[in-house]
């Protein structure tokens, strides 16, 4: 993940159409978002490892098409199958996890198979950094074409026995439906909703990628293409509701699981905490790197607060729920609190003129914050399911997630495009106005031919900051909106009976 990023952001570099990185991030989260939901339903029909097995060739052609793409199109076409694969592959491993633990000791299950991250957090930048020194970030992504059969599959054979083990238990099998395969074919088109599905994506699609499109040119603010795809998507939101309200014959979304407040305030935490991370985590690599002239490494480190922090404190969190058994006032008192001050803090320890270190503190903050709110969400819905409604709560609390990154992709870019060109051209010097654009265009690798302290550079540092200080303000004010999100949850116990099922 650490050395995808990197290389992501060299890449979008490279083309020298930097800002489009929004407009991949947009698709691949919305994309891959919707597609969680009929997902999760074809994982109790097919089985975990085949499922599993499916999504990690989605995954492996997405890693193909970006090391081979020659364009920021293409790029986007293999980030969307790339992050399609990898969004599906981790809620398997989820599901797995939530199989084979009990309530109690749920959340720290699901923190303590994350700690993986905390080691590839320091070694995953040195690899990129030796990577784009020796080679290019074609092979930084390409390799693990080669690598990662060799880590999935053993892992795919695990799930295999397991489910082979409760077939023989009696407890999955698979049932024949007396049904031709194009009479399957149109049973699963509506068990799946896949109209719906359709509907959702290329509304969203629509309305959001407008914003992120305007940020290089190709659909300003008033043009006809901007004005129509917003209104289109706007509309289809509403052709939306009316298929699955008179016309769908299984719902993509089971709307009475909103009914439960939990339930419902659990997704709304999760949309805003991802819109609040995306608003000011989008560009914050190269934010980084340019502003504090940090070589690749120590750049990658600073990104990687965030995983690291939440991963170890997701496991404290965890003992500490297993103990307690209880999360809600946690989540309320401390969890969202620290977040907040983490963000808000930004807003104002954000530049060259302020000491690197106020802004890892304010990146700790968020990370201890968004360890104990990730897990509690999870917990949540997990609570106020019963075993066999797991999977799809945690693939509509995965939806809410990426529904809420793909808007925060849209407004950070929104917020960059207004923020960045104009700050960067009121700073430069007279005989460099020429070049606004494409310093702009051509991201941190063109920037940093500028020397620290020149004028060029102070400029850039300058409308660098300036973008930063309100995405940060508006990470930050939406996190307002988790304080109802929360304290509408049960008080949950987390002792309570739950059998703990059977990996299929």
């Amino acid at each position: 993940m650490s050395i995808q990023g990197i290389a992501t952001v060299a890449a979008y570099a490279d083309f020298e159409t930097a800002p489009a990185i929004t407009t991949a991030s947009i698709l691949a989260n919305i994309i891959g978002g919707v597609l969680k939901l009929p997902i999760a339903k074809t994982l109790n029909l097919w089985g975990r490892a085949e499922g599993y097995l499916v999504m990690f060739a989605i995954y492996l052609i997405g890693i193909i098409v970006l090391a081979a793409s020659t364009g920021p199109n293409s790029y986007a076409a293999g980030y969307v199958l790339y992050w399609i694969g990898y969004d599906q592959l981790y809620l398997i491993m989820d599901i797995f996890v939530a199989d084979v633990s009990g309530l109690r000791n749920r959340a720290f299950a699901f923190a303590f198979v994350s700690t993986p991250f905390i080691c590839t957090a320091f070694t995953g930048p040195l690899a990129a950094q030796s990577f784009l020194t020796n080679t290019t970030w074609r092979w930084a992504l390409g390799a693990f074409a080669i690598i990662q059969p060799f880590v999935f599959i053993p892992l795919a054979l695990v799930f295999k026995w397991h489910q082979r083990k409760a077939e023989k238990m009696g407890l999955f099998q698979r049932e024949t439906s007396g049904r031709s395969m194009v009479q399957s074919i149109i049973h699963y088109l509506h068990e799946f909703d896949v109209v719906g599905a359709i509907l959702l994506m290329a509304a969203f699609v629509l309305f959001l990628l407008p914003f992120s499109l305007e940020t290089y040119g190709k659909a300003p603010y008033g043009s006809a293409t901007f004005i129509t795809m917003v209104v289109i998507g706007f509309l289809l939101f509403f052709v939306f509701a009316a298929w699955e309200r008179w016309l769908a014959r299984t719902h993509f979304i089971r709307w009475e699981l909103f009914k439960q407040p939990t339930v419902l305030g659990a997704c709304v935490l999760s949309a805003v905490l991802f819109f609040s991370f995306y608003c000011w985590d989008l560009n914050y690599y190269s934010f980084v790197k340019v502003v504090y002239a940090l070589p690749i490494s120590e750049a990658s480190y600073m990104v990687q607060i965030y995983n690291v922090g939440s991963t170890f404190w997701g496991v404290v969190f965890g003992v500490w729920i297993r103990y307690t058994k209880h999360f809600k006032y946690t989540c309320l008192f401390f969890g969202l609190p620290l977040i907040m001050l983490g963000a808000g803090l930004m807003v104002h320890f954000r530049g060259s003129d302020k000491p690197i270190g106020y802004l890892i503190m304010c990146q700790i903050f968020i990370a201890f914050g968004g360890g104990t709110l990730v897990i509690g969400q999870d917990m949540a819905v997990m609570s106020a399911a019963d075993r066999s409604g797991i999977a799809m709560m945690l693939s509509l609390i995965s939806l809410a997630s990426s529904v809420g990154g793909a808007i925060g992709d849209a407004v950070a870019g929104a917020i960059f495009s207004a923020t960045f060109p104009t700050a960067l051209a009121r700073a430069l010097p007279a005989e460099m106005q020429g070049q606004a654009t494409a310093l702009y265009l051509g991201g941190y690798t063109t920037q940093e031919m500028f020397v620290p302290g020149t004028p060029v550079r102070v400029a850039i540092d300058y409308a660098w900051a300036e973008y930063e200080r309100y995405a940060a303000i508006a990470a930050v004010s939406s996190l307002a909106i988790g304080i109802p999100a929360i304290a509408v949850w049960k008080n949950y116990r987390v002792d309570k009976q739950q059998n703990k099922g059977t990996v299929i």
